[in-house]
């Protein structure tokens, strides 16, 4: 029994990771990746920072949630209704509506806006999910829409078929397949491949997966990254960080003085896991994932790329998960007159900032999951995660993040008391814009304490 307890929790805890960012929430102020480029030796002139105006966009946002273990609610079967009055059941097809709302009372350290005192107590409302799951027979569909308070955005969207438990395809916005599935973390707040887009993405393409024995392949081809959708900015109100447009209005204080017109395009994925199973009821999965894939310029109308390449161990065994992942990237962007090359801007919840254009990003993760005699709650989780970015051209301001917390779930509701730690993060400290670029020499470890509280149907 308790050995299956980590498999449910790696689903679960997949489903409780999937939201983030804001003020009362959000961390620092909102409104960041890359190797010299050829040609480009001259240094650029640093750019003066300005003082960081009032958020415009994440101010309301409840920083990284996920979206909690999947709730097990039972799907309830469609009906169509005859012309003369008998009600007719749909064989093989069900269906059921689904959705989430969550909100957090949490205390910051870091110094507020205005500088003069520290962030402190506070509470937040996180988000309203709705969505739709459906399955008719071989076909399949799945979509969930999020509301922040001032802005929206599509989780994800598609629909897809499946044949038995050995091969899917899906069509439309869905999870990109690379690294850990499906998160890399046990806590509220994720790890740190996710701030940079590296893990919890969601993109617009078609994907395969194929599952043979103990084999597991995903192959995947993207068009471009999921669509933003309604918020302050021009192109950051999305779920997942991909690479958006924005300029010195939205990111001026960030040391941004030009705009920003790369986009995501064309990108290949590949995925591929071996898990081995244990006496005793246990598993561990090793795997290799990575991308390559385009990086338009809208203004000069030609592509740069980018690419990555990840390794990944999850173990499962008597209620403990152990996940560990090492990856690299490297964005490429072309870019118009003389910008520094060593940072990109990425965008999500309705916030830009600026990551560094490449970096190694290590992950360790441990979890240990117990099952409750209780009628309020039927497991709780305890787990401490640990990321860690390192930056070649800025090899002096590493960030680091640590997540010790617990999680306590039944079927329905998932509360996550977390105490979060961060060097140079964006969302733990006050340098939002550009924490994941150069962030500072000798930065401080600021403190989140957050308790989320989350009903999922």
């Amino acid at each position: 029994m308790m050995s299956a307890i980590p498999q449910r929790l790696a689903v679960a805890a997949a489903l409780v990771l999937a939201s983030r960012p804001g003020d009362a929430l959000a961390g620092p102020s909102p409104t960041d990746d890359r190797e010299p480029m050829e040609g480009g030796s001259e240094e650029p002139e640093a750019a003066p920072v300005e003082a960081p105006p009032e958020r415009v966009a994440g101010a309301d946002d409840v920083g990284p949630h996920k979206a909690p273990p999947i709730p097990v609610t039972t799907p309830q079967l469609a009906r169509q209704k005859e012309p003369e009055g008998d009600t007719k059941l749909i064989k093989d097809l069900e269906a059921r509506v689904t959705g989430s709302i969550s909100f957090s009372i949490f205390h910051k350290t870091w110094p507020n806006e205005q500088g003069d005192r520290a962030v402190g107590f506070g509470a937040n409302f996180d988000r309203i999910g709705v969505g739709l799951d459906g399955t008719y027979k071989g076909l399949l569909m799945s979509a969930d829409y999020r509301f922040f308070g001032k802005y929206a955005m599509l989780h994800h969207g598609y629909i897809g078929y499946r044949y038995k438990d050995i091969y899917e395809v899906d069509v439309g916005v869905h999870k990109v397949p690379l690294g850990i599935l499906p998160y890399t973390s046990h806590s509220w707040f994720l790890t740190l491949p996710y701030y940079v887009g590296m893990a919890d993405d969601y993109d617009l393409g078609i994907k395969q997966k194929l599952t043979l024995g103990g084999f597991d392949l995903q192959l995947a081809y993207y068009i471009i990254s999921e669509p933003a959708q309604f918020g302050a900015t021009g192109d950051s109100a999305r779920y997942s960080y991909d690479f958006v447009t924005t300029d010195a209005d939205e990111l001026g204080y960030a040391g941004v003085t030009s705009k920003q017109s790369n986009k995501e395009m064309h990108r290949a994925n590949g995925r591929l896991a071996y898990t081995f199973e244990h006496r005793g009821g246990g598993t561990t999965e090793i795997g290799g994932s990575g991308f390559y894939g385009g990086l338009y310029n809208t203004e000069l109308d030609s592509f740069g790329d980018q690419w990555a390449a990840v390794v990944h161990y999850n173990g499962n065994y008597r209620g403990f998960n152990l996940q560990v992942e090492g990856l690299y990237y490297h964005h490429r962007p072309l870019r118009e007159g003389v910008q520094d090359p060593r940072w990109v801007t990425m965008g999500a919840y309705d916030a830009p900032y600026r990551v560094a254009s490449r970096g190694l990003v290590v992950v360790g993760n441990i979890g240990y999951t117990l099952e409750l005699p209780w009628e309020a709650f039927d497991w709780v989780m305890f787990y401490n995660d640990y990321s860690f970015l390192f930056k070649p051209d800025y090899s002096s301001q590493s960030t680091h993040m640590n997540v010790t917390g617990i999680l306590l779930a039944n079927q329905y509701v998932y509360i996550f008391f977390d105490t979060a730690v961060g060097l140079n993060h964006p969302w733990f400290s006050p340098q939002y814009g550009q924490a994941l670029a150069e962030g500072e020499d000798d930065p401080k470890p600021w403190l989140w304490i957050n308790l989320n509280f989350g009903y999922y149907f």
